[in-house]
């Protein structure tokens, strides 16, 4: 099963048969077979026939509506599933805050172990590792002492962003000078390297929701991200430990190797997009971004219950699946966590 991302301004996709047909005027850019498809991303001015849109929801796959810079609008998608009893369990839990709050621990816990595995992976890779590096890896590993330690949800936020800043702060001295990038900053993103993470999290936003929705919970009832109108805060709760696995090691690999450079991108008079990718590095990255989660990992469960390989993919559907076992049976969720 595949993504077809819609990226070419003024397209077109429609059905013919068993066939999805992606076209711009006269000529035909892509032709597809439905069965293969699992989802569809669509950046900006893309039309979609209702034809097209029917078949795609009898087939149980899920539309994603971005807006040409990769700003989520929404997303189409066929029934519900009947997971009533998962969902009830779910807002009994998120009712519970002590419960709740040790399963935001958790999912903070694993993201801060990724960061810090990240910073060493890519130090060690150097020849002369930066110190700002090895730094924000100790630092971080400070920080994780703590989490257990809150108390409440907003100390535990608090660390978490008093962590995720010195993270990237360690993640800024892996980046070649050029590239300008001074910290994380979104709404909207001022630089190239937050343009491409902007990206990759909404990318992967919406792989962590097909996910969690596959499990059968409630998308939009989380432990660590309050419940906000329209907001997946389960989906952003269980993505937190793959930020850095997925989406901040691919655009240091992509800036790296010259996949995507500078040349990528141009400022924009439109001060809510300052700095825009244009759409032939959208594309090379979107395709990165495919490769990244085909990748293959040892995961504590991909073997029907025992340690097996599968792909980052599955990885998320098994960690959702995790979550649901705590969720119905009570216990830790353990985050999926790199060596």
């Amino acid at each position: 099963m595949s993504t077809l991302y819609l990226v070419e301004q003024g397209a077109a996709l429609h059905c013919d048969g068993e066939r999805l047909i992606v076209s711009s005027g006269e000529a035909v850019l892509q032709s597809l077979p439905l069965a293969r498809l699992e989802d569809v991303v669509v950046f900006g001015n893309v039309g979609i026939t209702t034809p097209a849109l029917k078949r795609l929801l009898d087939a149980s796959a899920t539309v994603t509506f971005l807006t040409v810079h990769g700003r989520y609008h929404g997303r189409l998608v066929g029934r519900a599933s009947a997971h009533v009893e998962l969902r009830r369990a779910q807002y009994r839990r998120a009712d519970d805050a002590a419960w709740a709050l040790h399963a935001a621990q958790q999912c903070v816990a694993g993201k801060l172990r990724n960061c810090r595995a990240l910073l060493q992976r890519f130090a060690r890779g150097r020849a002369s590792p930066p110190e700002a590096t090895e730094q924000a890896s100790q630092q971080i590993e400070q920080w994780l002492a703590r989490v257990e330690r809150t108390t409440k949800l907003s100390s535990l936020l608090g660390v978490e962003g008093s962590a995720t800043a010195c993270y990237f702060g360690g993640l800024r001295a892996l980046l070649d000078e050029s590239w300008a990038f001074n910290s994380r900053n979104r709404r909207p993103p001022t630089d190239p390297i937050n343009v491409l993470l902007s990206l990759g999290y909404t990318l992967l936003s919406h792989k962590v929701l097909g996910a969690v929705e596959a499990a059968g919970f409630d998308p939009y009832q989380g432990f660590l991200h309050a419940n906000e109108y329209n907001r997946p805060s389960l989906a952003l709760d269980l993505m937190e430990e793959f930020r850095p696995l997925l989406v901040d090691s691919l655009v240091l690999r992509c800036c790296g190797d010259g996949r995507i450079t500078r040349e990528d991108f141009q400022p924009s008079d439109d001060p809510d997009h300052p700095i825009v990718l244009l759409d032939a590095g959208k594309r090379r990255f979107v395709a990165a971004f495919e490769e990244r989660m085909r990748t293959m990992l040892t995961h504590p469960e991909g073997a029907d219950g025992s340690p097996g390989k599968v792909s980052y993919m599955r990885c998320l559907d098994l960690q959702a699946r995790r979550m649901a076992r705590c969720v119905r049976e009570g216990g830790d969720y353990t985050p999926f966590t790199a060596r």
